[in-house]
């Protein structure tokens, strides 16, 4: 696969995964409150967590495979492509911590709440 569509990938992945989680919850809250059943609620904050710790871990190997050094000062694609797969890292890990943030409610809370 193209190296500039998974890093491109792996940085919208977590804020996309973290929008659609978020609107999928609060779509389905009025129906866990009717049922008075979360499961759906879990399983889609285990879903997005899943899917940020997956794109993290792509953009990872991405930057292990391109070279760890932290010189960006150069310019190219290897520099340009360095970046890009340490932000990838930096805003899955980031979403992955605002997707267990939602989550922790859920939990806490009972239905209705």
């Amino acid at each position: 696969m193209n190296r500039n569509l998974i890093l491109w990938a792996s940085i919208l992945a977590g804020p996309i995964v973290w929008l659609i989680s978020f609107q999928a919850n609060f779509a389905l809250v009025p129906w866990a409150c009717i049922f008075q059943a979360k499961l759906t609620l879990y399983l889609v904050s285990v879903f997005a967590l899943l899917a940020c710790a997956a794109s993290g871990w792509v953009a990872w190997r991405e930057w292990r495979a391109l070279g760890t050094e932290l010189d960006f000062e150069g310019s190219g694609e290897l520099p340009r492509s360095r970046m890009m797969a340490l932000s990838g890292v930096v805003l899955s890990t980031g979403f992955f911590l605002v997707v267990l943030a939602q989550a922790i409610p859920e939990v806490i809370l009972r239905d209705c709440q």
